[in-house]
C-alpha cells in the first residue's frame, strides 16, 4: 500500500489563482448589477418627485385659473354696479332738470360750494348769483325751498350742500317768493335765535319736517 502524497505547490498556486479570478469574476458581474440597480431606484424616486412636482404645479394652476376667473367676474360686476349707479345719477338728474328746479345764492364765495355739491351729485342744477345787500353781508346758513319743490327734492339737496362744505342750519319753506320752484341759500337771523345746529348729512336724512321746518339740533321726535 502507498503511502498518499502532498499536493505540490504549483498545483495550490493555481488554485488560488483560479478562485481570485471566480471572485473577480463574480464582482465584475455583480457590480454593473448593483449600479444598474441603484440607479434604476434613484430613477424611479425621481420620476416620482417630478410627478408629486407636476401635480402640485398642475393644481396651483388651476388654483389660479380659479382666482383669475373670480377676479374677472368681480370686475364685470363692479362694472356693471358702476353702470347702474351712473344710469341712476343720469335718471336723477334727468328728473332734476325736469323738474325745474333752480338755485339762487347771494355770496359769491357761495358760489364754489354750490357748484361742487351740484357737480358731485350730478344734478343739472341752475344756480345763479342773487341781489340782496342785506343777504349778502351775511354768512350763509339757511335754504328755504318754493312750494312746488318736494321735500324730498329739499333733503337731497340739502345733503348734496353739506357734503360740499355749507354750514346748514335750517330748512325752511320760502315766504313772499314767486318763484315755486326756487331754492334760496342766504342767512337767517331766525336759525341763530332759535339755536340751530348746524346739520349732519345723517340728521338730515332721519329729520321728519314740522310745518315744513327742519332745524339743526332740533330733529329728534319730530312729526
Amino acid at each position: 500500500m502507498m503511502a498518499p502524497t502532498d499536493p505540490l505547490p504549483h498545483d495550490e498556486a493555481l488554485d488560488r489563482r483560479q478562485r481570485r479570478l471566480l471572485v473577480m469574476v463574480w464582482a465584475s458581474t455583480l457590480l454593473p448589477l448593483l449600479a444598474f440597480g441603484y440607479l434604476t431606484w434613484q430613477s424611479v424616486a425621481l420620476n416620482t418627485q417630478v410627478q408629486e412636482a407636476q401635480d402640485t404645479l398642475t393644481k396651483a394652476a388651476q388654483q389660479l385659473a380659479d382666482v383669475n376667473a373670480q377676479k374677472r367676474a368681480a370686475i364685470e360686476q363692479l362694472g356693471q354696479l358702476n353702470a347702474d349707479l351712473k344710469e341712476q345719477q343720469r335718471s336723477t338728474a334727468h328728473y332734476r332738470d325736469f323738474a325745474g328746479i333752480k338755485i339762487r345764492f347771494y355770496r359769491e364765495s357761495d358760489r364754489a360750494i354750490v357748484q361742487k355739491a351740484l357737480v358731485d351729485q350730478g344734478f343739472k342744477i341752475d344756480a345763479s348769483l342773487g341781489t340782496s345787500p342785506l343777504i349778502a353781508r351775511e354768512l350763509a346758513n339757511t335754504l328755504a325751498y318754493g312750494s312746488l319743490v318736494s321735500q324730498e327734492d329739499v333733503k337731497d339737496i340739502a345733503v348734496a350742500l353739506v357734503k360740499a362744505g355749507f354750514p346748514l342750519q335750517r330748512i325752511a319753506p320760502a315766504i313772499r317768493q314767486p318763484d315755486p320752484k326756487l331754492i334760496q341759500i342766504f342767512a337767517s337771523a331766525i336759525s341763530d335765535q332759535r339755536n340751530c345746529a348746524v346739520m349732519t348729512e345723517a340728521e338730515i336724512r332721519a329729520a321728519e319736517f314740522k310745518n315744513g321746518e327742519i332745524c339743526g339740533g332740533q330733529t329728534t321726535g319730530m312729526k
